[in-house]
């Protein structure tokens, strides 16, 4: 879901691989809803966040980092999850109420990370 690259001298990228996000971006272009999974994209920013905290030894963004992708797990966890990882669950059982879209998910992501840094 997420490539994290490090070469011997320390160079550092981390890159989500999503294969949907034009198409579901054109679909948003027309207006219509998406439930694009945003976890690889989150997890390539938080390990990049948590390198910058190491070169910088920057403790705050380290631990910003970790709870920004706990934030996330949780928001599976708790049953908050985009249509992919529903069907996952469901199959073909699965029905609208099983989803949400792509901004319900950041939004519940965002929920989780506030109750960690009140």
């Amino acid at each position: 879901m997420t490539s994290v690259l490090m070469s011997p001298e320390g160079y550092f990228e981390s890159e989500a691989a999503h294969g949907t996000v034009t198409r579901h971006y054109r679909e948003h272009q027309k207006g219509k809803e998406t439930s694009t999974n945003s976890i690889a994209s989150i997890f390539a920013w938080s390990r990049g966040l948590e390198q910058r905290g190491k070169l910088d030894s920057n403790n705050e963004l380290i631990k910003f980092a970790h709870e920004l992708e706990n934030s996330t797990i949780g928001a599976v966890e708790g049953g908050i999850m985009t249509k992919d990882l529903s069907l996952i669950l469901h199959g073909k059982n699965m029905k609208r109420e099983h989803w949400v879209t792509t901004e319900e998910f950041i939004t519940s992501v965002e929920k989780n990370l506030k109750k960690h840094f009140k």
